[in-house]
């Protein structure tokens, strides 16, 4: 495994990127949850009561 400083450019700013996402969705978490959850409900044509 190369060190942070042999990266490209964009090697870093990929791995930036992803880092920033991490921490932006473990700040989310309970709405990227439910988000997740509801994704995976089953769906039906019946409106809830």
């Amino acid at each position: 495994m190369r060190k942070f400083k042999d990266l490209s450019l964009n090697e870093k700013l990929m791995i930036s990127f992803i880092l920033i996402l991490l921490i932006a969705i473990a700040l989310n978490w309970s709405n990227v949850f439910k988000g997740i959850k509801k994704g995976f409900d089953i769906q039906t044509e019946q409106p809830a009561e």
